[in-house]
């Protein structure tokens, strides 16, 4: 039998690996390299955070560098409690042992604490990589900002350990609460209860952390935890010795921790015999059936199959749902940012030339709605690509006899269905609530084409049934297009915005708007019926590599290809 040691290493390594889910991945992909991409990601954030905002600190006065120092202090430590905040989110459903820990570990000789500090040790190792990667270029040069002059090396010494301390406490404080928050919640629900609750309590912990990081108050507020771990990092640094707000952050984090030890001890002791003697999540005694309505939209079989395949898939896979509200949450956070004029006022002259009334048509609430439906379509793309159980897609092998073109339009209507469909009506009703009536149905038809704009080009090239086909990670530089994508989406959205409301009030304004948009749609249509009537498609059942020798296919009936050879 190995030795106490050795299985903690083992388990270790196995929890370590197991922050992300594998059973979504191609037996292609490669996980580490998900990982450092990942990793990147929060590294190009704290490279462009340095680059756009260390410049100014050679041309201020120095009587004025502390001030503009608490600023920027401030936002990094908002910035590594939303990061760390989002991890514990995303790794919600591997944290706590579930019922293949239980089956499998249990049968095993190892020790109940073996494993639970082989799992601590896996979330630590984690989360402190998270926390360095987002503090990678300003944590080795924030600190010696505004030291004084005759310091010395101990004043220098001590700023670096307070702003890597402080960022330390910030990011385990929010995990340590959102375990606590989830221990909680298994300790006082039966499992199959705990099931269906800890989904609702994941989206709420994540659209509060997203939240609370774009509607941040430009001042510091004593009811924000990131105001308190400022001030920790101001006494500790020695800019301000008696920060009233560092207790309240000190307090705050023992709570946290204890509360998360005791929860999490609790939940690898006494719940693993809970989690295999009561039964998961079952299905009800009567199975829901497409309404009415539903046969006379979608009459193809293929159609009712594939949508309400598709909608039950998300009802009931807490994985799916999750990363579908990452990017509603993401969207929702970053409509709270365009609305932070109206909740504190707008910050200039242009601003508010631009309307900032809630109950009027203002700049703000127009690109909320437009950006919540591009991440919206954006977002049921992605889980698109992620498989539910990807052993069982033998089935749809097996009876895919249409053409590939009948798919094709079975998942169009999939994603209207799920993600536009929804949101555009829940928009709408807002809009016709709180503003005139002709604005609001102006806007909502201008959402209604890009709609269609969106749904067309997300498609376009997309030849999997949802959740049928494996996923390829680490497949391309998935941090540099991430970036590149959001900010030439959020340039084009608020220029379209921006035309959208000066263009407004004057009926042939709007009218050429529309005309545009409307081309502009009917291209991308067209555009994708071509796709999809494409003679000798196919649909897509396994994401592999790029080959190292490709086929040109320059022929049009089958025969042998013409390849090419590339070197490595």
């Amino acid at each position: 039998m190995l030795s106490e040691r050795r299985q903690f290493r083992i388990l270790y390594r196995d929890f370590l690996r197991r922050i992300v889910d594998l059973d979504v991945l191609s037996t292609h992909g490669d996980i580490e390299r998900l990982l450092v991409q990942f990793a990147s990601a929060l590294g190009a954030f704290s490279f462009a955070f340095l680059i756009f905002s260390g410049p100014k600190y050679a041309k201020i006065p120095a009587a004025v560098v502390g001030v503009a120092l608490r600023g920027d202090l401030d936002f990094l430590v908002a910035s590594t409690m939303a990061v760390a905040g989002l991890f514990a989110v995303l790794a919600w459903n591997t944290v706590m042992p579930d019922r293949r820990d239980c089956l499998i570990l249990g049968m095993l000789p190892v020790r109940t604490r073996t494993v639970f500090l082989a799992k601590v040790a896996a979330i630590a190792t984690a989360l402190g990589v998270t926390i360095v990667a987002i503090n990678l270029f300003t944590g080795p040069l924030f600190p010696f900002i505004g030291l004084p002059a005759d310091g010395g090396w101990l004043a220098a010494l001590r700023s670096v350990a307070a702003y890597w301390l402080t960022m330390a406490a910030a990011g385990a404080f929010v995990c340590c609460a959102t375990l606590a928050l989830q221990g909680i919640a298994m300790q006082l629900l039966p499992y199959r209860y705990f099931l269906r609750v800890s989904g609702f309590l994941q989206l709420a912990a994540f659209f509060v952390i997203l939240a609370a990081w774009f509607l941040k108050p430009p001042h510091a507020a004593p009811w924000l935890p990131s105001s308190w771990f400022f001030g920790l990092e101001q006494q500790w640094s020695g800019a301000d010795p008696t920060h009233p707000l560092a207790g309240m952050a000190l307090r705050a984090l023992l709570g946290a921790a204890l509360l998360a030890a005791a929860t999490f001890a609790l939940a690898y002791g006494r719940s693993l015999r809970k989690i295999v003697e009561q039964p998961d999540i079952q299905p009800p005694a009567r199975r829901p059936r497409l309404p009415r309505f539903g046969y006379a939209i979608l009459r193809h079989p293929v159609d009712r199959a594939i949508v309400w395949f598709t909608a039950r898939t998300i009802a009931r896979s807490r994985q799916h749902r999750l990363f579908l509200a990452a990017y509603a949450g993401i969207g929702l956070a970053i409509a709270f940012s365009y609305g932070r004029d109206l909740l504190y006022g707008a910050s200039d002259v242009y601003a508010r030339s631009l309307g900032t009334h809630w109950n009027q048509p203002n700049v703000s609430l127009l690109m909320g709605g437009l950006v919540l439906l591009c991440f919206a379509v954006a977002g049921a793309r992605a889980i698109f690509s992620l498989p539910v159980e990807l052993r069982a897609n033998w089935l749809f092998r097996l009876t895919a006899v249409h053409p590939a073109r009948a798919y094709f339009s079975a998942v169009r209507k999939a994603l209207v269905t799920v993600a536009v469909l929804p949101l555009w009506m829940a928009c709408a009703a807002t809009y016709l609530l709180i503003w005139p009536a002709v604005p609001a149905a102006e806007h909502s038809l201008v959402l209604a084409i890009a709609a269609i704009l969106l749904v067309h080009r997300g498609l376009d090239g997309f030849r999997k049934i949802p959740f049928a086909c494996s996923y390829l990670p680490g497949k391309s530089n998935l941090h540099l297009k991430i970036g590149l994508y959001a900010i030439g989406l959020l340039a084009t959205a608020s220029f379209a915005v921006q035309i959208e409301y000066f263009a407004l009030p004057h009926a042939r304004r709007f009218a050429v708007l529309c005309a545009i948009l409307a081309a502009l749609a009917a291209w991308s249509w067209r555009r994708w019926t071509e796709f999809a009537r494409m003679p000798d498609n196919w649909l897509q059942f396994e994401d592999l590599p790029q080959a190292d020798v490709e086929a040109l296919d320059l022929h049009n009936p089958p025969s042998t290809p013409i390849v090419v050879s590339r070197a490595r």
